[in-house]
Protein backbone atom coordinates (compact mmCIF):
# COMPACT_ATOMS: atom_id res chain seq x y z
CA UNK A 1 0.00 0.00 0.00
CA UNK A 2 1.37 3.42 -0.94
CA UNK A 3 2.39 6.09 1.56
CA UNK A 4 -0.59 8.16 0.47
CA UNK A 5 -2.96 5.40 1.55
CA UNK A 6 -1.04 4.30 4.63
CA UNK A 7 -2.73 4.86 7.95
CA UNK A 8 -1.03 3.79 11.17
CA UNK A 9 -2.86 1.61 13.67
CA UNK A 10 -2.80 4.24 16.46
CA UNK A 11 -4.36 6.76 14.08
CA UNK A 12 -7.18 4.34 13.23
CA UNK A 13 -7.75 3.62 16.91
CA UNK A 14 -7.89 7.32 17.86
CA UNK A 15 -10.45 8.11 15.18
CA UNK A 16 -12.53 5.06 15.99
CA UNK A 17 -12.80 5.95 19.68
CA UNK A 18 -14.03 9.43 18.82
CA UNK A 19 -16.47 8.06 16.22
CA UNK A 20 -17.89 5.61 18.74
CA UNK A 21 -18.46 8.30 21.35
CA UNK A 22 -20.00 10.82 19.02
CA UNK A 23 -22.26 8.28 17.32
CA UNK A 24 -23.71 7.11 20.63
CA UNK A 25 -24.23 10.71 21.71
CA UNK A 26 -25.90 11.61 18.42
CA UNK A 27 -28.30 8.70 18.70
CA UNK A 28 -29.14 9.74 22.24
CA UNK A 29 -29.75 13.35 21.19
CA UNK A 30 -31.87 12.30 18.24
CA UNK A 31 -34.02 10.01 20.35
CA UNK A 32 -34.40 12.56 23.13
CA UNK A 33 -35.53 15.32 20.78
CA UNK A 34 -38.02 13.07 18.98
CA UNK A 35 -37.33 14.44 15.50
CA UNK A 36 -40.01 14.21 12.82
CA UNK A 37 -38.38 13.54 9.43
CA UNK A 38 -40.88 15.86 7.73
CA UNK A 39 -40.04 18.83 9.97
CA UNK A 40 -37.11 21.26 9.48
CA UNK A 41 -35.61 20.01 12.76
CA UNK A 42 -34.69 16.85 10.82
CA UNK A 43 -32.36 18.95 8.65
CA UNK A 44 -30.64 20.27 11.78
CA UNK A 45 -30.16 16.73 13.04
CA UNK A 46 -28.71 15.69 9.67
CA UNK A 47 -26.23 18.54 10.07
CA UNK A 48 -25.25 17.29 13.51
CA UNK A 49 -24.81 13.78 12.13
CA UNK A 50 -22.40 15.13 9.53
CA UNK A 51 -20.45 17.34 11.91
CA UNK A 52 -20.31 14.92 14.83
CA UNK A 53 -20.12 11.56 13.06
CA UNK A 54 -19.48 11.60 9.31
CA UNK A 55 -16.69 14.18 9.37
CA UNK A 56 -14.73 12.41 12.15
CA UNK A 57 -15.18 9.09 10.36
CA UNK A 58 -14.11 10.42 6.98
CA UNK A 59 -11.43 12.95 7.87
CA UNK A 60 -8.53 10.48 8.09
CA UNK A 61 -9.58 9.02 4.73
CA UNK A 62 -9.55 12.45 3.09
CA UNK A 63 -6.36 13.84 4.66
CA UNK A 64 -3.16 13.99 2.70
CA UNK A 65 -0.30 11.96 4.15
CA UNK A 66 1.41 15.09 5.53
CA UNK A 67 -1.62 15.92 7.69
CA UNK A 68 -2.53 12.47 8.99
CA UNK A 69 -0.41 12.58 12.14
CA UNK A 70 -2.37 15.55 13.47
CA UNK A 71 -5.14 14.23 15.71
CA UNK A 72 -6.60 17.63 16.63
CA UNK A 73 -9.81 17.17 14.64
CA UNK A 74 -10.67 13.88 16.35
CA UNK A 75 -10.18 15.17 19.86
CA UNK A 76 -12.26 18.31 19.44
CA UNK A 77 -14.96 16.75 17.24
CA UNK A 78 -17.13 15.97 20.24
CA UNK A 79 -16.78 19.55 21.46
CA UNK A 80 -18.03 20.89 18.14
CA UNK A 81 -20.95 18.49 18.26
CA UNK A 82 -22.06 19.80 21.65
CA UNK A 83 -21.43 23.41 20.64
CA UNK A 84 -23.44 23.21 17.44
CA UNK A 85 -26.18 21.21 19.09
CA UNK A 86 -26.70 24.23 21.35
CA UNK A 87 -26.66 26.54 18.33
CA UNK A 88 -29.20 24.50 16.37
CA UNK A 89 -31.80 23.67 19.03
CA UNK A 90 -32.22 27.25 20.25
CA UNK A 91 -33.88 30.14 18.40
CA UNK A 92 -31.55 32.03 16.05
CA UNK A 93 -29.80 35.13 17.27
CA UNK A 94 -26.40 36.70 17.83
CA UNK A 95 -25.29 34.18 20.47
CA UNK A 96 -26.24 31.21 18.30
CA UNK A 97 -24.46 32.77 15.33
CA UNK A 98 -21.30 33.19 17.42
CA UNK A 99 -21.43 29.51 18.40
CA UNK A 100 -21.74 28.52 14.74
CA UNK A 101 -18.96 30.96 13.85
CA UNK A 102 -16.51 28.88 15.89
CA UNK A 103 -17.19 25.99 13.51
CA UNK A 104 -16.74 28.31 10.52
CA UNK A 105 -13.36 29.52 11.78
CA UNK A 106 -12.25 25.95 12.29
CA UNK A 107 -13.36 24.84 8.83
CA UNK A 108 -11.60 27.85 7.31
CA UNK A 109 -8.44 26.70 9.09
CA UNK A 110 -8.87 23.24 7.56
CA UNK A 111 -9.39 24.86 4.15
CA UNK A 112 -6.16 26.84 4.51
CA UNK A 113 -4.32 23.64 5.44
CA UNK A 114 -5.76 21.83 2.41
CA UNK A 115 -4.78 24.62 0.04
CA UNK A 116 -1.30 24.91 1.56
CA UNK A 117 -0.62 21.19 1.29
CA UNK A 118 -2.05 21.18 -2.21
CA UNK A 119 0.40 23.86 -3.30
CA UNK A 120 3.28 21.67 -2.15
CA UNK A 121 2.27 18.95 -4.61
CA UNK A 122 3.34 19.23 -8.22
CA UNK A 123 1.05 16.47 -9.48
CA UNK A 124 -2.70 16.49 -9.18
CA UNK A 125 -5.27 13.83 -9.93
CA UNK A 126 -9.04 14.24 -10.06
CA UNK A 127 -9.34 11.70 -7.26
CA UNK A 128 -7.03 13.71 -4.98
CA UNK A 129 -8.79 16.96 -5.88
CA UNK A 130 -12.07 15.31 -4.87
CA UNK A 131 -10.57 14.33 -1.51
CA UNK A 132 -9.33 17.89 -1.04
CA UNK A 133 -12.73 19.22 -2.09
CA UNK A 134 -14.37 17.09 0.58
CA UNK A 135 -12.36 19.01 3.17
CA UNK A 136 -13.01 22.39 1.51
CA UNK A 137 -16.76 22.38 0.83
CA UNK A 138 -17.87 22.14 4.50
CA UNK A 139 -16.41 25.62 5.05
CA UNK A 140 -19.03 26.96 2.63
CA UNK A 141 -21.70 25.04 4.52
CA UNK A 142 -20.41 26.47 7.79
CA UNK A 143 -20.81 30.02 6.44
CA UNK A 144 -24.44 29.32 5.52
CA UNK A 145 -24.97 27.78 8.95
CA UNK A 146 -23.76 31.00 10.58
CA UNK A 147 -26.19 32.95 8.39
CA UNK A 148 -29.04 30.68 9.43
CA UNK A 149 -28.24 30.98 13.12
CA UNK A 150 -27.96 34.76 12.78
CA UNK A 151 -31.41 34.80 11.15
CA UNK A 152 -29.77 36.43 8.15
CA UNK A 153 -31.24 35.56 4.77
CA UNK A 154 -28.61 36.25 2.07
CA UNK A 155 -29.99 37.48 -1.26
CA UNK A 156 -33.54 37.08 0.00
CA UNK A 157 -33.44 33.30 0.51
CA UNK A 158 -35.78 32.18 3.27
CA UNK A 159 -34.44 30.56 6.44
CA UNK A 160 -35.28 27.03 5.28
CA UNK A 161 -33.29 27.38 2.05
CA UNK A 162 -30.34 28.81 4.00
CA UNK A 163 -30.42 25.79 6.32
CA UNK A 164 -30.74 23.37 3.39
CA UNK A 165 -27.76 25.02 1.71
CA UNK A 166 -25.70 24.49 4.86
CA UNK A 167 -26.76 20.84 4.83
CA UNK A 168 -25.97 20.52 1.10
CA UNK A 169 -22.33 21.49 1.61
CA UNK A 170 -21.97 19.27 4.68
CA UNK A 171 -23.36 16.20 2.88
CA UNK A 172 -23.29 16.42 -0.93
CA UNK A 173 -20.23 18.64 -0.51
CA UNK A 174 -18.51 16.16 1.78
CA UNK A 175 -19.40 12.47 1.48
CA UNK A 176 -19.97 12.61 -2.28
CA UNK A 177 -16.54 14.00 -3.31
CA UNK A 178 -14.88 12.00 -0.53
CA UNK A 179 -16.17 8.67 -1.78
CA UNK A 180 -15.69 9.68 -5.40
CA UNK A 181 -12.03 10.30 -4.59
CA UNK A 182 -11.68 7.04 -2.70
CA UNK A 183 -13.27 5.12 -5.58
CA UNK A 184 -10.99 6.96 -7.99
CA UNK A 185 -7.92 5.80 -6.10
CA UNK A 186 -9.13 2.23 -5.51
CA UNK A 187 -10.63 1.77 -9.00
CA UNK A 188 -8.56 3.97 -11.32
CA UNK A 189 -9.82 4.38 -14.85
CA UNK A 190 -11.82 6.59 -17.21
CA UNK A 191 -15.12 5.92 -15.42
CA UNK A 192 -13.92 6.96 -11.97
CA UNK A 193 -12.13 10.03 -13.36
CA UNK A 194 -15.31 11.09 -15.14
CA UNK A 195 -17.31 10.69 -11.93
CA UNK A 196 -14.81 12.80 -10.00
CA UNK A 197 -14.94 15.55 -12.61
CA UNK A 198 -18.74 15.60 -12.71
CA UNK A 199 -19.00 15.81 -8.92
CA UNK A 200 -16.39 18.54 -8.60
CA UNK A 201 -18.39 20.55 -11.13
CA UNK A 202 -21.83 19.52 -9.92
CA UNK A 203 -21.66 20.42 -6.22
CA UNK A 204 -21.06 24.16 -6.76
CA UNK A 205 -23.16 24.24 -9.94
CA UNK A 206 -26.25 23.07 -8.05
CA UNK A 207 -25.86 25.95 -5.59
CA UNK A 208 -25.42 28.37 -8.50
CA UNK A 209 -28.44 26.90 -10.27
CA UNK A 210 -30.68 27.29 -7.21
CA UNK A 211 -29.53 30.91 -6.93
CA UNK A 212 -30.38 31.55 -10.59
CA UNK A 213 -33.82 29.98 -10.13
CA UNK A 214 -34.36 32.16 -7.06
CA UNK A 215 -33.59 35.32 -9.04
CA UNK A 216 -35.55 34.03 -12.06
CA UNK A 217 -32.58 34.29 -14.41
CA UNK A 218 -31.09 31.56 -16.59
CA UNK A 219 -33.67 28.99 -15.41
CA UNK A 220 -31.96 26.24 -17.40
CA UNK A 221 -28.87 26.24 -15.16
CA UNK A 222 -30.46 24.38 -12.24
CA UNK A 223 -31.74 21.41 -14.31
CA UNK A 224 -28.38 21.16 -16.08
CA UNK A 225 -26.45 21.43 -12.79
CA UNK A 226 -28.58 18.77 -11.12
CA UNK A 227 -28.15 16.50 -14.13
CA UNK A 228 -24.36 16.89 -13.94
CA UNK A 229 -24.26 16.12 -10.22
CA UNK A 230 -26.67 13.20 -10.53
CA UNK A 231 -24.66 11.70 -13.39
CA UNK A 232 -21.50 11.79 -11.29
CA UNK A 233 -23.30 10.48 -8.21
CA UNK A 234 -24.87 7.58 -10.11
CA UNK A 235 -21.39 6.67 -11.27
CA UNK A 236 -20.13 6.72 -7.68
CA UNK A 237 -23.10 4.56 -6.66
CA UNK A 238 -22.10 1.95 -9.23
CA UNK A 239 -18.45 2.14 -8.16
CA UNK A 240 -19.44 1.65 -4.52
CA UNK A 241 -21.44 -1.43 -5.50
CA UNK A 242 -18.49 -2.63 -7.56
CA UNK A 243 -16.35 -2.35 -4.42
CA UNK A 244 -18.80 -4.75 -2.77
CA UNK A 245 -17.62 -7.50 -5.10
CA UNK A 246 -13.88 -7.03 -4.59
CA UNK A 247 -12.19 -10.14 -3.27
CA UNK A 248 -10.56 -10.33 0.14
CA UNK A 249 -13.23 -8.39 2.06
CA UNK A 250 -15.54 -9.63 4.78
CA UNK A 251 -19.23 -10.14 4.10
CA UNK A 252 -20.00 -7.21 6.41
CA UNK A 253 -17.82 -4.80 4.47
CA UNK A 254 -19.25 -5.98 1.15
CA UNK A 255 -22.76 -5.46 2.49
CA UNK A 256 -21.93 -1.94 3.66
CA UNK A 257 -20.49 -1.03 0.26
CA UNK A 258 -23.58 -2.38 -1.50
CA UNK A 259 -26.03 -0.59 0.82
CA UNK A 260 -24.07 2.63 0.35
CA UNK A 261 -24.18 2.41 -3.43
CA UNK A 262 -27.84 1.41 -3.59
CA UNK A 263 -28.86 4.20 -1.18
CA UNK A 264 -27.05 6.78 -3.28
CA UNK A 265 -28.63 5.42 -6.45
CA UNK A 266 -32.17 5.83 -5.09
CA UNK A 267 -31.46 9.18 -3.40
CA UNK A 268 -29.99 10.74 -6.54
CA UNK A 269 -32.82 9.56 -8.78
CA UNK A 270 -35.14 11.40 -6.39
CA UNK A 271 -32.85 14.43 -6.60
CA UNK A 272 -33.05 14.32 -10.40
CA UNK A 273 -36.85 14.41 -10.39
CA UNK A 274 -36.78 17.36 -7.97
CA UNK A 275 -34.12 19.20 -9.97
CA UNK A 276 -36.16 18.83 -13.16
CA UNK A 277 -39.38 20.07 -11.51
CA UNK A 278 -39.49 23.14 -13.76
CA UNK A 279 -39.69 20.84 -16.78
CA UNK A 280 -41.64 17.94 -15.27
CA UNK A 281 -43.51 19.28 -12.23
CA UNK A 282 -45.56 16.10 -11.76
CA UNK A 283 -42.38 14.11 -11.08
CA UNK A 284 -41.15 16.12 -8.10
CA UNK A 285 -41.82 15.12 -4.51
CA UNK A 286 -42.72 17.86 -1.99
CA UNK A 287 -39.67 19.41 -0.37
CA UNK A 288 -40.32 17.94 3.12
CA UNK A 289 -40.59 14.48 1.56
CA UNK A 290 -37.33 15.11 -0.29
CA UNK A 291 -35.30 15.94 2.79
CA UNK A 292 -36.98 13.13 4.75
CA UNK A 293 -36.21 10.43 2.17
CA UNK A 294 -33.35 11.80 0.05
CA UNK A 295 -31.57 13.31 3.04
CA UNK A 296 -31.93 10.24 5.23
CA UNK A 297 -30.75 7.87 2.49
CA UNK A 298 -27.70 10.05 1.83
CA UNK A 299 -26.86 10.44 5.51
CA UNK A 300 -27.28 6.92 6.84
CA UNK A 301 -27.41 4.67 3.78
CA UNK A 302 -24.77 6.25 1.57
CA UNK A 303 -22.72 8.32 4.02
CA UNK A 304 -22.52 6.27 7.20
CA UNK A 305 -22.48 2.82 5.58
CA UNK A 306 -20.01 3.99 2.95
CA UNK A 307 -17.60 5.51 5.44
CA UNK A 308 -17.70 2.44 7.66
CA UNK A 309 -16.98 0.30 4.61
CA UNK A 310 -14.03 2.43 3.52
CA UNK A 311 -12.58 2.59 7.02
CA UNK A 312 -12.75 -1.19 7.26
CA UNK A 313 -11.27 -1.51 3.77
CA UNK A 314 -8.33 0.70 4.79
CA UNK A 315 -8.02 -0.61 8.37
CA UNK A 316 -9.25 -4.22 8.12
CA UNK A 317 -8.08 -5.15 11.62
CA UNK A 318 -10.62 -2.83 13.20
CA UNK A 319 -13.77 -4.01 11.44
CA UNK A 320 -16.76 -1.89 10.45
CA UNK A 321 -18.47 -1.57 13.81
CA UNK A 322 -18.92 1.82 15.40
CA UNK A 323 -21.21 1.09 18.30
Amino acid sequence: MSTLFAMTEPTCQRWEKVAQGTSVLLLFIGGALGHNPWQPSWISWMLLISIGLLLPLGEPLAMRAAARDRPHFAFIGLGFLLLLWQALVRPPGLEMALLAAVWLVYRLGIAVEVLWLGLQMRRFSLAQICLDGARLFPAIGAAWLVANRANWMPWGFDALIVLLTAAHFHHAGYTLPLMAGLCGQALPGHASRLCCGLILAGVPLVAIGITCTHFKVLPWIEPVAVSVLVAGALGVALLQMRMAFKKGQSAGVCTLFFISGLSLLVAMLLALTFGLRSLFPAWALPMPTMWAIHGTLNTFGFGLCGLLAWRSHRCPNHGPAVF
